[in-house]
């Protein structure tokens, strides 16, 4: 198993998220670890998101038809990636430092799943979060954090799966389902990315009852 071979796709889904879209990508353009392929879906954005993605040459840009939200946005991406393992960040986060690939790809031990720790900017206070040393059972059972950024995925461990779409908390079903299937995990100990809280996000929004019908039905 070689490690310097392994192949990242990293996927980007947006929505109007155009004044944090470029410290995301230069994040991911200044990492040390070159052997990625950047895959960044618009979800029918109405600000100049499109634009500021294009100018990144090294940058594969695609658009959804209609507004399908996270799910449908990573689902398109994922049929266009060719990289072994998958990243899932978000357009207002990322990466937090030059070599979070490059640790990432030290550290895989040919594993179909990998936790990852981060840091959170909740509005300027800053946050390390660790993944908590238990078995999988443990944390399928009592995990609250469902959010795909937090892991990094074998292509071949979700190539048949997709998200849910046209809804918030999207990645619930599908984290759970892709950690019933792995049989090798591991945690990387170093923080990996920025995730950033931001005023139109899932987090910040206000929670009206379609949002919680998404919630329990996930």
């Amino acid at each position: 198993f070689n490690n310097r071979n392994i192949k990242f796709s990293i996927i980007i889904p947006n929505y109007n998220k155009a004044p944090y879209i470029k410290e995301c990508l230069d994040s991911v353009m200044n990492q040390t670890f070159k052997n990625y392929e950047v895959i960044f879906i618009d979800d029918c954005s109405t600000d100049n998101s499109l634009e500021i993605a294009s100018s990144y040459k090294n940058v594969q840009v695609l658009k959804t038809k209609h507004n399908s939200q996270a799910g449908g946005a990573r689902n398109l991406g994922m049929k266009k990636a060719k990289g072994e393992y998958i990243v899932f960040l978000d357009s207002d986060d990322y990466f937090t430092d030059k070599y979070s690939l490059e640790k990432l790809v030290n550290h895989i031990t040919d594993e179909d799943l990998i936790f990852i720790n981060y840091t959170k900017n909740n509005f300027g206070i800053i946050t390390e979060m660790r993944e908590p040393k238990t078995s999988m059972a443990k944390k399928i059972e009592t995990t609250k954090n469902l959010g795909c950024p937090t892991k990094v995925f074998k292509r071949k461990l979700i190539k048949d799966m997709s998200f849910a779409e046209g809804k918030r908390y999207e990645d619930i079903m599908f984290t759970l389902e892709a950690m019933c299937r792995s049989t090798k995990h591991s945690t990387l100990k170093d923080s990996f990315f920025t995730y950033r809280k931001v005023a139109n996000s899932n987090v910040t929004s206000t929670v009206g009852a379609d949002a919680m019908l998404d919630v329990f039905e996930e």
